[in-house]
This record gives structure tokens, C-alpha cells and sequence, in this order.
């Protein structure tokens, strides 16, 4: 069945939605607004499009069914391409990023009061058909307890970036990587290999000045401003590791993040009676309380040093916010 509706604004979620499918496009929407994704690209588009017909009529159909003619006719009226072109890679990017989304989805769910959230599918066929359904809420653990809001403050919601060597290993796109032997390994193989050069390089340093009877030149200059490079380097990352190890969460370096991402917090999840151990990059974001702009998290600098803090892009000086990597919460750090 094609359904080709489509309302002119976002729905606002309700906390007494009546079927599985309202409650499912319902936490599709409040989690694209959160984020900041409805307009991101056409690929989200989609998913807007096909939540709002879940909630617009989802209290008639077990789920949302759409051929590709009718989404292009949705969200690209204008394109030039044949339906089924301009589809297929951006249902593939969708694909990817409904993994990395759910556990944003299923903070918003429980945020919302909801017992669903959504799933995208596609139905091999001639047409193909392409569906929004809803699936019941499997909630861990840490899901248990959702703590209110607080006055004043934000609740952030989480989405996963993809993990380095993304492009090449389909299973790091979730944005998790797991505490295999073989990461182990690998990240044992960097530190020596850092540690080795640090301390062959000093070595060096001090047998060759040791030989050396020449008056001081800017290239004996230039050699131990390299080596202190080299040592900072490592310190830094060293550090880098402490932090991680002792807060269980930094912001990620950016030679980490895929070039189109920012603001991503790398977190040490430890292995629990649901999931291994595992490293995530996860990009939380949240609507500012005072100015309904788009907040991010940075470093805290020099007026919260030693935090993470949430800062509002419309005023990233005065819009600032605590951020609970537990709860996902966040108080006002300006009066």
C-alpha cells in the first residue's frame, strides 16, 4: 500500500500514543529534532517523511510501506534521477546509521514514556517496498531509571559515530570498538612502539652531543626541538589514556573522527552481564532550555577545567550546561 502523506510541520510526540506505530514515528521525530537532524540531508528527510505518516495515520496500518517513486516525490520532487537510483544509496546510508542510532532511540523512548521505536526495512521485490515498523522497546539496565529533567536544564540525547577504520571493516560502523585479543594487541603494539621512540631518540641525542665538540648550531637546535616534540606527542597521549581509564569518557581527538563529525566524546564502557567490554564515539546533543538552539559538548577550559560541559551554538559563552554521563542530564553552569 503507497501512503504519500506528509504533514507540513513536525508532530509533537505524545505520551499517550495509542498504537505501536504512533508511538514509533512519534520517538523517530522527537529524537531527529533533538539531534538536529531533520534537514541534516536527504537521507533523514526520508525518515522524517515516513515517521510523520506513522504518526499521522499509524492508527489505521500495522506499518508505513512506501515504493520509491513515492519518497522521491516526497522529499526530491525536483531531482532528475530515476527513483530507484536516487534511493538506493541513501536507504544503504540508512542502513548504517539506524544501528548507530538506537541507543538514542531508546533514550528518547524512555524519555517520552514510549514502548516502541522504530525500524526501517526494506522488502525485496519488483517494486521494492520500503517500510517503517514499529518494534518493542528492549530496555537495558541502564535504561531502568530515567531521572527527570531537571528545572532549567536539558537531557541529551546520544548518537553513535563511526569507529576509526570504518571504511574498511563494515562492523566498526556502529561506532564500537569491541576488547578483542587482537585490539589489545594492537594497542599494546603502539605504546611500545611510542615508549621505544621516545627513549631511542633520547638516547641518541645524548651519545652523538656528547661526541659532538662544535659550537652550537641551529640544526642541533632543530634536532632537540623535534625529540621534545616527540616527547610531548607521547605525554599527551599517555595522558590521553589516564583520563579515559580513570573518567570512563574524553572528547575524542579529532585525527579519530570522520571528517564531517565534531564533538564526539570517546567512552570506555566496562564489560557488564549485558555487553564486552568496548570503546564507543558517541555525539550527544540537546535543545538549549533558553534559546531552543543546538547544544554540544566541549571541553570545559579554563571555567570548568577538568569537565565536559554542553554549550549552546547560538551562545556558546552564556547557553552552558552540565553534562551526566550516567544520567544523560544536565544543570545550568550560568546564572
Amino acid at each position: 500500500m503507497d501512503i504519500a502523506v506528509q504533514s507540513p510541520t513536525v508532530q509533537v510526540p505524545s505520551l499517550n500514543a495509542s498504537t505501536p506505530l504512533v508511538q514509533a514515528g512519534q520517538v523517530a521525530l522527537r529524537f531527529l529534532e533533538d539531534t538536529g537532524q531533520e534537514k541534516k540531508n536527504q537521507a533523514f528527510q526520508i525518515v522524517q517523511a515516513m515517521a510523520t505518516a506513522a504518526v499521522s495515520n499509524g492508527v489505521l496500518l500495522p506499518h508505513i510501506e512506501f515504493e520509491s517513486s513515492a519518497l522521491k516525490e516526497l522529499v526530491a520532487p525536483n531531482s532528475g534521477k530515476q527513483a530507484s537510483g536516487w534511493l538506493s544509496p541513501l536507504w544503504r546510508q540508512l542502513e548504517n546509521e539506524q544501528d548507530r542510532w538506537l541507543e538514542g532511540m531508546v533514550d528518547t523512548a524512555v524519555g517520552l514514556g514510549a514502548e516502541y521505536v522504530p525500524r526501517l526495512r526494506k522488502l525485496e521485490g519488483s517494486p521494492a517496498k520500503y517500510q517503517l515498523v514499529a518494534e518493542a522497546l528492549e530496555r537495558s539496565s541502564s535504561h531502568e531509571a530515567n531521572s527527570p529533567t531537571p528545572p532549567g536544564g536539558l537531557r541529551y540525547t546520544p548518537a553513535a559515530v563511526a569507529a576509526p577504520g570504518s571504511l574498511v571493516s563494515a562492523g566498526l560502523r556502529t561506532g564500537v570498538l569491541r576488547h578483542t585479543v587482537a585490539f589489545i594487541a594492537m594497542a599494546g603494539a603502539v605504546i611500545t612502539v611510542l615508549i621505544a621512540l621516545v627513549v631511542l631518540s633520547a638516547w641518541w641525542l645524548i651519545v652523538n652531543g656528547l661526541q659532538l665538540n662544535t659550537p652550537l648550531t641551529v640544526a642541533h637546535l632543530c634536532l632537540a626541538l623535534s625529540w621534545g616534540l616527540i616527547a610531548w606527542g607521547t605525554y599527551r597521549f599517555f595522558d590521553f589514556l589516564a583520563k579515559l581509564g580513570d573518567l570512563g569518557i574524553v572528547m575524542a581527538p579529532e585525527i579519530l573522527l570522520p571528517f564531517k563529525e565534531d564533538n564526539v566524546t570517546l567512552e570506555l564502557r566496562p564489560r557488564n552481564n549485558e555487553r564486552r567490554g568496548e570503546f564507543a564515539f558517541v555525539r550527544y546533543t540537546a535543545v538549549c532550555p533558553v534559546c531552543a538552539g543546538k547544544v554540544l559538548l566541549y571541553e570545559g577550559g579554563r571555567d570548568f577545567r577538568g569537565r565536559i560541559v554542553g554549550r549552546c551554538r547560538e551562545s556558546p559563552r552564556e547557553h552552558v550546561f552540565s553534562f551526566d554521563q550516567k544520567l544523560h542530564i544536565g544543570n545550568a553552569l550560568r546564572r
